[in-house]
């Protein structure tokens, strides 16, 4: 089964919708962009952009990444910018 590609303005647009809904799944600790992913239910094409939009506003942060962890994980951060 091969997933559809969803137009990047059609992702965009439920931008604030789900970028609460990363926030709430970041609340229970810091996460993967798979793991993200997988709670949501959606691509993590589109959880990346997300995310990416969330940290550029200060609303999210990466935690440091060991040598041997494959993905980043991502914060939400308290009250944001």
């Amino acid at each position: 089964m091969t997933e559809r590609m969803r137009d990047l303005s059609e992702v965009l647009r439920e931008g604030m919708y789900l970028q609460q809904k990363v926030l709430d799944v970041l609340k229970d600790g810091p996460k993967t962009i798979p793991e993200i992913a997988q709670t949501l239910h959606r691509p993590s094409r589109e959880v990346m952009l997300w995310v990416m939009m969330l940290r550029r506003y200060g609303r999210v942060a990466d935690v440091p990444k060991g040598p041997a962890d494959e993905y980043y994980r991502y914060r939400a951060m308290e009250g944001g910018r």
